[in-house]
Order: structure tokens, then C-alpha cells, then sequence
């Protein structure tokens, strides 16, 4: 099979990851081979291609991904050939640590995570657990489906967290491929969708945003910040109301925030997703309710151009690799 391998973490101006033949997977008790029908690329692909994950070297060569849709063509399990599947960032979790018995099975600190303890989603053919798959809807379109695996489940988190009440005013910060999402998703729960953007107001008014602004205006009932900036976080803890919440999905180094921003009993917390129930309830979403995705499709061996755009800002929603 194709793939693309990566050898070392590089970045990604160097073109640190290969078309090449690789062998395909071994089919084990309890998993499905599936043939790759699209991958989202995710954000955190690039920090692990790049490093900023460092991997020990036993996991090499790897190949990333973590958004996989694909049809179903070998299988020791109760997944039956021919159905479509997709998986996420987790690839399977313990099932017996407290975090598990208890449903929180995305905290499970023996959990493995496709593209990283396994081969992932930049190849043509990929190993997956058949606990942790879920079944595609019929109604929805691969190449449209595969970033909520990632990007989709972690702006459902998020959104969930916030206990919106009808009509309450949400703000979102950061308005790319997750917070397209989150604007749509946070509507469909009967909140009031505040986009705070400066540069992406069409994408805002493409997910049919309640209010669009550049700026935070009156105090919100709750706010996500998708986007990696710390300084963000202090903006949005100091615009929503006593007692509110401000969820953080984006990943950054650190959060430095005076302590008045949040003191009147403001919540600050992230988004750890994964949850096989979650998961299948965005999917839920997506087919019954028109929950819509922005995606650019590329053939699998342009992956290393198109992370270089990402790293450069230049991808606007979702892009998708099809082999």
C-alpha cells in the first residue's frame, strides 16, 4: 500500500514525510482493516510531525492521522464488510481504570492514540480497534465527515460544557475549521452564537452566526476559544458574566491571566475529547440535523504542502487527504 511515512520529526518545511510503498496491515482478533476514504489533516498532526510532541523512537517510522473515514474490508469482529466506519485521535483505551468505569474513557492514561501508537489515516489502508469505530451514517459524505472526528467531537466538547440555556449568548474566538463547528453547534443546542473574529466574518456568517463582531460586546453566558492565544483567554474570562464558563479547546504553550479576570467564580477548563458516545452523537447531529462541514479536498501525497499551508494560515475550514 501507499502511505506517508515519517521517518523522523522534521518540520514540515523540509518535507519530512514520503510517499512510499509500505506494507500493509496485519489484521488482528477484534479489528477491521479499512481502506482509507479520506483523512482530515488536524492541527495536531503538524505539531507531531514537527516535534513539538516529542515521540520516543521506538514509535518510528509513523504514520500520522487521526481523522479516518473508510470502508470496512477485512474484519475479525461484529463489524461486518462492506460498512463504512471512521475513528478519532484515541485508538482504544483500557476499559478498567476508574476513568473508564466511570465514562470518562478520553482520560484513560493507558489509552492509545491513532497515528501515534498506531499507523494512521495518511494511507491507504489502516488497522483500527473495532470497539472504538463508529458506523458512518449513509446519508453522509466521507470526505465531509472525516474532521469530526477530531474538530468535530472537540467543538461538541466544548459547546457541551458550557449547559447553554435557550437564547443564551455564547461567544466563540477563533473562527476556523473547529470554530465553524462550534458557531452551528452551539445554535442547534438553542444558544445565541457570538463570533468574535477579525478576518474570517464569512466563515461566521457561512455557519449563520447570531451576532459577528470584532470585538467582545456586553458580557456573554459562556465563551470557547478555539484560538491558540493566550492573550485571548484573558479577553474572553473577562467578557462573560460571574459564574460563567470559558472553555478552552486550543492548544498552547502556557495560560498567563490576571487573576481578576476570572475571580468572580469563572470556570476555566479544556477539552480532553474522544468519547465513543460523543463521538457518535456528532455524528448524530451531521445526519439529522445538517450540521455542515468546510473542507478542501488534496490527493494523500501532497500532505507535506498541505501542512505547510496550515502552518502559514493558509487553510480556511477543513482540509481532507484522499488517497
Amino acid at each position: 500500500m501507499k502511505a506517508m511515512i515519517l521517518e523522523k520529526q522534521n518540520k514540515i518545511e523540509n518535507n519530512p514525510l514520503k510517499y512510499e510503498d509500505y506494507e500493509g496491515p496485519e489484521l488482528k482478533h477484534g479489528q477491521v482493516i479499512v481502506k482509507v476514504q479520506a483523512n482530515g489533516v488536524c492541527h495536531s498532526d503538524l505539531h507531531i510531525i514537527e516535534g513539538d510532541f516529542p515521540l520516543p523512537p521506538e514509535l518510528f517510522p509513523l504514520i500520522p492521522g487521526h481523522e479516518i473515514v473508510g470502508e470496512v474490508v477485512e474484519s475479525k469482529s461484529d463489524i461486518q464488510i462492506g460498512e463504512r466506519v471512521g475513528i478519532g485521535w484515541f485508538y482504544s483505551a483500557c476499559g478498567k481504570c476508574e476513568y473508564c468505569i466511570s465514562g470518562k474513557e478520553n482520560l484513560c492514561p493507558y489509552a492509545t492514540v491513532t497515528g501515534i501508537n498506531h499507523k494512521g489515516g495518511y494511507s491507504e489502508y489502516v488497522a483500527l480497534d473495532s470497539t472504538y469505530v463508529s458506523r458512518i451514517p449513509d446519508n453522509l459524505n466521507s470526505v465531509e465527515t472525516a474532521p469530526l472526528f477530531c474538530a468535530g467531537i472537540t467543538a461538541y466538547s466544548a459547546v457541551r460544557r458550557l449547559n447553554i440555556a435557550p437564547n443564551d449568548r455564547i461567544a466563540v474566538f477563533g473562527i476556523g475549521g473547529l470554530g465553524f463547528y462550534g458557531l452551528q453547534l452551539i445554535r442547534l443546542m438553542g444558544g445565541k452564537a457570538c463570533a468574535i473574529t477579525t478576518s474570517h466574518k464569512d466563515v461566521a456568517e457561512k455557519a449563520e452566526a447570531a451576532e459577528i463582531t470584532d470585538r467582545p460586546s456586553g458580557h456573554y453566558d459562556g465563551a470557547i476559544v478555539f484560538a491558540p492565544n493566550s492573550k485571548i483567554v484573558q479577553t474572553a474570562a473577562s467578557s462573560v458574566k460571574s459564574g460563567k464558563t470559558i472553555v478552552v479547546p486550543a492548544v498552547m504553550d502556557k495560560i498567563e491571566i490576571p487573576f481578576s479576570s476570572f475571580m468572580w467564580e469563572k470556570n476555566i477548563t479544556s477539552v480532553a475529547s474522544g468519547l465513543r458516545k460523543e463521538t457518535r452523537a456528532i455524528l448524530d447531529i451531521a445526519s439529522s440535523e445538517g450540521l455542515i462541514s468546510m473542507v478542501h479536498k488534496s490527493k494523500l501525497s501532497s500532505a507535506n504542502e498541505v501542512l505547510n499551508n496550515l502552518k502559514q494560515g493558509k487553510v480556511k475550514g477543513r482540509e481532507v487527504l484522499v488517497p
